[in-house]
C-alpha cells in the first residue's frame, strides 16, 4: 500500500525538521548546552524542562562586544539597577535559522551570568527577536532586554512554553549580525 500526498508531505516535513536541528546542534560552539526543546511555529514554541533554583545576587551589565564587534549589550543608564541575572533560567532559540545562532546567542546571555538551559531552533521565521517571561519574571524579562536591546518584545509565555524555564529568548532577523 502506498503513502497519499499528505502522508508524503508530512514525512518530507519531518525529514527537513530533522535536519534543521541536527544542523544547528551541530554547528557553534557549546555544543553540550543543547537540551531537547525546539520551537514548532511563533506561537508553538516547546522548551526544555530543567530547572535551577533561582538566587539573589547577580551581576550588573557591561558593554561587551561579541565576535562580530557589534556589541549587544549596554550599560544601564546612570542611577539604574538591573536585576540580578543570576539563577534566572533562559532558553534561547534561533528563530531565523542561522547555523549556530542560537549557541552564539547562548554564549553572550551566559557571560552575563543567565544560567541557559537551551540553545535551539525554534521554527518560523521571526522578524523581530522577543523574549517570553513565564508568571513572576517580568522584571527579569525587562531586565534581559536592556541588557540585549535587540530583544524588543517582552511578552508573557504563551500557555505552550514551559513554565520550569523563566525566559525564552527568541532571535529575530533584527539581531545584531544576522
Amino acid at each position: 500500500m502506498r503513502p497519499g500526498p499528505t502522508a508524503r508531505a508530512a514525512l518530507v516535513l519531518a525529514s527537513f525538521l530533522v535536519l534543521f536541528v541536527l544542523v544547528d546542534r551541530l554547528s557553534g560552539p557549546g555544543r553540550a548546552d543543547h537540551g531537547t526543546a525546539s520551537g514548532t511555529t511563533e506561537s508553538r514554541t516547546t522548551t526544555a524542562s530543567t530547572r535551577a533554583p533561582t538566587g539573589a545576587t547577580g551581576t550588573s551589565a557591561t558593554t561587551r562586544p561579541p565576535a562580530t564587534g557589534v556589541p549587544t549589550t549596554t550599560t544601564p543608564p546612570s542611577g539604574s539597577t538591573l536585576r540580578p541575572t543570576k539563577g534566572v533560567t533562559v532558553q534561547v532559540l534561533n528563530g531565523v535559522f542561522v547555523a549556530g545562532l542560537a549557541n552564539r546567542v547562548a554564549t553572550q546571555v551566559r557571560a552575563e551570568g543567565y544560567q541557559v538551559v537551551a540553545a535551539n531552533t525554534a521554527l518560523g521565521n521571526y522578524p523581530v527577536s522577543r523574549v517570553y517571561y513565564t508568571s513572576g519574571h517580568r522584571a527579569d524579562a525587562e531586565a534581559f532586554r536592556e541588557r540585549f536591546p535587540a530583544f524588543q518584545v517582552v511578552a508573557p509565555a504563551p500557555s505552550n512554553l514551559s513554565r520550569q524555564v523563566d525566559l525564552h529568548a527568541v532571535i529575530g532577523q533584527n539581531y545584531p549580525g544576522v
